[in-house]
């Protein structure tokens, strides 16, 4: 694959203007697929990568390490741009320096880094708190210093306004504060009515939310969010909900009834499984290969 500066490239396409829909994927398979369905960016989510990865909840128990083993597979398949998710940095100044050179290095787009106290929590569970603006000007002034390439993205994100204890006006205070503190662009989590979105968009900067199924935000669309303001639509849960769902259809029906193949249109064909995973590209190179030798 032909070297891609995935970074430049997101920040050009968030300068066209239009909002940027971003599904969230999580592995090879889910990459290769946003970008044959079009998608020209894409979001990493914490929670899909501890659903798909580890099998977990979102509360903080993927490590490092297991990310940038995904992270690499991923880039080895699809050149668009990915804004990864490092939670609240895996730790503290040093942690996010290594974090951040290593993204650069490796080619990922941007990072996006959160407000949370650690352990952290998913924004639609309970026990979630917000850590003082003071830890998070550490964590927005560690990724500042560590990037070398001035395209790679920071995105900082509150969820203040998921702190039962804080509030949707705290968070847009927060957003503020993020930006003067040099973030590219701040995320928002958990509005909960169109007064915060219309909100959210009028902040002046970069600004990206997520468009959930079955939240206050579930019924909303990317023209939606183009036509308030928002540069950057997410969607955290789409493909590991469907997922999820999918497999527990078809495996109730295996274990119910020994048989599969009345669910019908629910499977892909096989040659749409080759054609999602690059069986024709390794055939080619195989049969160049052997047509060398043959010569």
């Amino acid at each position: 694959m032909i070297q891609v500066d995935r970074a430049l490239k997101f920040r050009k396409l968030l300068e066209s203007g239009k909002t940027l829909c971003c599904p969230a994927v999580y592995d090879p398979l889910s990459i290769r697929l946003a970008e044959r369905n079009g998608f020209e960016a894409v979001f990493v989510s914490g929670s899909s990568m501890s659903c798909e990865v580890i099998g977990t909840s979102d509360v903080g128990v993927l490590s490092y390490g297991e990310y940038r083993n995904t992270l690499l597979n991923m880039l080895c398949v699809s050149s668009i741009p990915m804004v990864v998710d490092i939670d609240t940095g895996f730790g503290g100044p040093v942690t996010i320096l290594r974090t951040v050179r290593e993204y650069e290095q490796m080619g990922i787009a941007g990072v996006m880094i959160e407000d949370q106290t650690f352990p952290k929590r998913c924004a639609y569970y309970d026990g979630l708190r917000v850590a003082p603006v003071e830890e998070m000007k550490i964590r927005i002034d560690s990724v500042l210093k560590a990037r070398t390439d001035p395209n790679f993205f920071l995105l900082a994100r509150t969820d203040a306004a998921a702190d039962n204890t804080q509030g949707m006006q705290e968070a847009l205070r927060r957003a503020r504060l993020y930006r003067e503190w040099g973030a590219d662009g701040v995320f928002i989590s958990t509005p909960k009515s169109e007064s915060d979105l219309i909100q959210i968009g009028q902040l002046g900067f970069p600004t990206a939310v997520c468009i959930t199924e079955g939240s206050p935000t579930g019924d909303y669309s990317v023209a939606d969010f183009e036509r308030m303001g928002i540069q950057l639509a997410f969607f955290p849960q789409s493909l590991t909900r469907s997922c999820i769902r999918t497999m527990q259809l078809v495996l109730s029906e295996m274990r119910a009834k020994g048989r599969t193949n009345h669910l019908g249109d629910i499977f892909c064909t096989q040659e749409e499984r080759a054609n999602s995973t690059g069986l024709e590209s390794y055939m080619d190179f195989e049969a160049s290969v052997m047509r060398g030798r043959a010569e």
